[in-house]
């Protein structure tokens, strides 16, 4: 079996990481597995799709140009690139995971029964926009992957797609074992104060008014707390500053910014984690890294969360309103033995569950299944 994933991006997104490392999972489990990516077209200091493929020492092909931004002369390029490749390397399933490689994977191969298989990936949080193009590409589409049932119940109904060309893994995780150090005292935070930590892009429509207004209401029953806000924004003014002043809480609120090198040692720092809405991906990568290092997280009844957060067992789910939050944040903050015990539960869900092998392992069985249903018909 020889498969091809397509990824037409560079940038290290949400929907990027999953990607790259479930090929690395495949390969691991001896698939002769490529990954071919939007080569990186500027001199970028953070991490970026191809940097991680090489150093993870991935099998990789960089002849296409997969410009998601579209571009009539590289969308040519890539009809006739990705059909002779296709045909020269006897591929198997050609699996796509953004609009512009899907579509791009069907127009290039046609719709002939000698043509590899497509699969696709639905990395959205809210699936896939049910439009005319939408349908006619699912129409075209042997094969959907979602990591989420919600999602996947969703994109059924929008698409009719039978259920037998279908199949829900679970979200996957990189363990982090590495070296932690203390850095409560460089964002200024004493050894005895808690901490609420949120992690995510900072935009208007993640529900950081509501995080805000919950802080404050335990933060007036609470000397010792602090929020600690890990990630950046062009909207920052708009989605966290503005409301911070409004809500004169400016200085028990940290803005770390966008941290890499000490990313899980800021982590280690929360006692408690929240989230309200999962970016645009959908699968909540920084809740996921925040439960494998044995935080206990508190999240909203949205999207995927429900479905990552089980209530009362490894975390909290509530509904979207201040007081609620916050009587579960100062819940886990006041209760010691609650918070260990959440914590430790967590952190077993993402070892058992969130393994990429797990994952590898399903998608390759999926992978199987349709191509003995392409034999039979």
């Amino acid at each position: 079996m020889k498969i091809l994933q397509l990824f037409s991006d560079w940038k290290w997104t949400g929907p990027a990481e999953p990607v790259v490392s479930l090929c690395e999972a495949l390969s691991k489990e001896g698939v002769d597995i490529t990954i071919a990516y939007r080569k990186t077209p500027i001199d970028f200091p953070e991490r970026t799709v191809e940097k991680e493929v090489r150093s993870r020492g991935i099998k990789n092909y960089e002849g296409f140009r997969l410009n998601r931004y579209f571009s009539l002369k590289d969308w040519l390029f890539d009809q006739g690139a990705i059909r002779s490749y296709c045909m020269k390397n006897k591929v198997d399933i050609v699996h796509t995971n953004l609009s512009h490689d899907h579509f791009t994977a069907l127009f290039s191969l046609g719709y002939g029964k000698k043509r590899p298989i497509i699969v696709r990936t639905d990395h959205k949080r809210d699936g896939m926009p049910p439009n005319m193009f939408m349908r006619w590409a699912m129409a075209k589409t042997d094969g959907l992957v979602t990591y989420s049932k919600r999602i996947m119940d969703r994109d059924m109904g929008s698409f009719h797609i039978p259920g037998e060309r279908t199949c829900i893994i679970p979200p996957g995780i990189k363990l982090y074992n590495g070296p932690l150090r203390d850095i409560k005292g460089r964002f200024g935070i004493r050894p005895e104060e808690k901490v609420i930590g949120v992690i995510g892009r900072l935009k208007p429509d993640r529900g950081y008014d509501l995080i805000l207004k919950a802080f404050k209401i335990v933060r007036s029953g609470m000397d010792n707390v602090k929020l600690l806000i890990m990630g950046r924004s062009s909207q920052i003014e708009k989605s966290i500053k503005q409301p911070l002043a409004q809500l004169g809480i400016e200085r028990d609120v940290i803005l770390a910014g966008y941290i890499i090198d000490d990313y899980f040692s800021v982590i280690s720092s929360f006692d408690v984690f929240v989230m309200m809405r999962a970016g645009s991906d959908g699968t909540a990568r920084a809740l996921r890294e925040v439960m494998s290092m044995g935080v206990p997280p508190v999240v909203s009844d949205s999207g995927m969360l429900p479905e990552l957060v089980n209530d009362g067992i490894d975390g909290f789910v509530v509904q979207p309103h201040e007081d609620l939050l916050a009587e579960r944040l100062r819940q886990i903050l006041t209760d010691d033995i609650l918070r260990a015990s959440l914590g430790v539960r967590a952190r077993e869900k993402a070892i058992k569950q969130w393994d990429y092998s797990i994952q590898a392992k399903k998608i390759l069985g999926f992978y199987e299944r349709l191509l003995v249903n392409r034999e039979r018909h």
